[in-house]
């Protein structure tokens, strides 16, 4: 039974008529058509969870999957197409409860919302899942059409919206194509912090509020990377690894220094000039790294281990190429020649970024 709406319609609608189901566009006096009913409830809930996002001051909107493991959070902050609807069906199927498909909400102190939407799976589905995950996907199939798919988990399988967990662990994924056993690897906390500062939805949020919400969850959580092919197979381990059954293996060593790709742009420095810091430069340390915001551009710079070293050496007194060479040779017992070029073209791409300038201009 249908009857006409009271009032004056609404800024965000969705009806049918003889052509099919329409869309009001907020902001605009247009609609557009959708295709299907799974296409409505897709538009309609992302617009929502938008609005929800941009009127909660408190909330940081991550674009993450996540499942409650021991009573916390395991996100996967990942871009589109990086496996974390299939992956979070998986850990549904395996019995662990899926807090976020594709959004979450993350409190200042580190807990992250739920936003009640289900996951949604492309179609048609890939022939190497694994076939327990193939029928636990047909026996909770939700709304579909010719492209998607809701999975709806089993009762209490997903958290409803608003609900609170704490966040426990970051997890990158790092999917193959080619059967691989499961293998969940340690990384540096600044590839969490990285992929934290990528995948977020506060664009109009300054840099500096970013990293005030996030590195003081990264200097608490593990940054792990989850190599899987079979989702089921690899959300089984990277539970077992979170529920203390398993273990991670070592930490990769965060990538060293490299010059921009476009290496035609950057100019030489003069290895007897001396340098300092530029003026306006906020920095922000997290285990061997470093992370630096410009405060005139807001543009975020991560340097390793030697690009730390020599930021601080350089906030000591200003210094030469051919001086930071010859202190960095003797602190990792390297030839000073070899030292000596890399810190060259660190410089080079320090002072081409901005972050570096001759100590007589300043």
């Amino acid at each position: 039974m249908t009857r006409p709406a009271d009032g004056p319609a609404p800024e965000l609608y969705v009806y049918r008529d003889a052509d099919g189901l329409w869309q009001s566009d907020p902001g605009t006096d247009e609609e557009f058509r959708l295709p299907s009913p799974a296409s409505a409830a897709c538009s309609l809930a992302a617009d929502l969870l938008s609005r929800r996002l941009e009127h909660d001051a408190e909330l940081i909107g991550l674009h993450c999957g996540s499942v409650e493991i021991n009573g916390r959070l395991a996100l996967f902050p990942q871009g589109s197409r990086a496996g974390k609807s299939t992956l979070s069906t998986a850990f549904a199927a395996a019995g662990y409860r899926i807090f976020g498909d594709d959004v979450l909400g993350l409190t200042p102190d580190g807990e992250g919302v739920a936003m009640g939407v289900a996951p949604r799976l492309r179609l048609p589905l890939p022939a190497s899942l694994p076939a327990e995950l193939t029928r636990y996907i047909g026996r909770h199939a939700g709304p579909s059409d010719d492209r998607y798919r809701y999975v709806l988990p089993f009762e209490g399988g997903l958290a409803q919206s608003g609900e609170t967990c704490p966040v426990g662990a970051l997890v990158l994924l790092e999917r193959s194509d080619t059967p691989v056993r499961p293998e969940a690897v340690k990384l540096s906390p600044g590839d969490g912090l990285l992929q934290l500062l990528c995948q977020n939805f506060a664009r109009e949020t300054l840099p500096q509020a970013l990293m005030a919400r996030f590195l003081p969850l990264m200097e608490r959580v593990p940054c792990l990377l989850l190599r899987y092919s079979d989702p089921l197979a690899g959300a089984r381990h990277l539970a077992s690894v979170l529920e203390g059954e398993g273990d991670a293996g070592a930490i990769e060593p965060a990538p060293t220094f490299a010059p921009p790709e476009d290496n035609a742009r950057l100019l030489p420095v003069e290895r007897t000039t001396l340098w300092q810091p530029s003026a306006g430069v906020d920095t922000y340390p997290l285990g061997d790294e470093l992370f630096l915001i410009q405060l005139s551009a807001g543009v975020i710079h991560r340097l390793n281990l030697t690009g730390r070293l020599v930021w601080q050496l350089l906030g000591e007194e200003p210094l030469a190429v051919d001086e930071l060479g010859a202190l960095l040779a003797e602190h990792f017992c390297r030839p000073e020649a070899e030292v000596g070029d890399d810190v060259a073209a660190l410089m080079a791409a320090l002072h081409g970024a901005g972050l570096v300038e001759p100590a007589e201009a300043g």
